[in-house]
């Protein structure tokens, strides 16, 4: 107890398509660029990027996406390492295109 040093850290990334109104969304450029940009930079010791997902923006429609994403990235997480997991989402607003972020862990 008290040796085992901080946990490894997973973050797994989505954005999402273009939307009615909008000809590029700016969160789906974000991802997909993020993984390239990871590679140069790097991340912290024990922070991995576990996946860069775009889903479609078309509601009820995109939940099995969704959810086939969650799942994939769940099981592919070692549960052995009992690293901590954290999800985020780029979401872009019709009225202004403005980005936000959301953390879930």
């Amino acid at each position: 107890m008290g040796s085992e040093g901080p946990r490894a850290i997973t973050i797994h990334v989505t954005g999402f398509k273009k939307f009615q109104g909008v000809p590029e969304n700016p969160t789906e450029a974000i991802v997909n660029n993020l993984k390239e940009y990871v590679e140069r930079r790097g991340l912290p010791a024990g922070v991995t990027l576990g996946s860069c997902t775009v889903l479609d923006v078309a509601g009820d429609g995109a939940l099995p996406q969704l959810y086939q994403t969650m799942e994939s990235a769940i099981s592919k997480t070692d549960s052995v390492s009992n690293a901590n997991v954290v999800w985020v989402s780029f979401l872009s607003h019709l009225d202004s295109c403005n980005i936000r972020s959301q953390i879930l862990i």
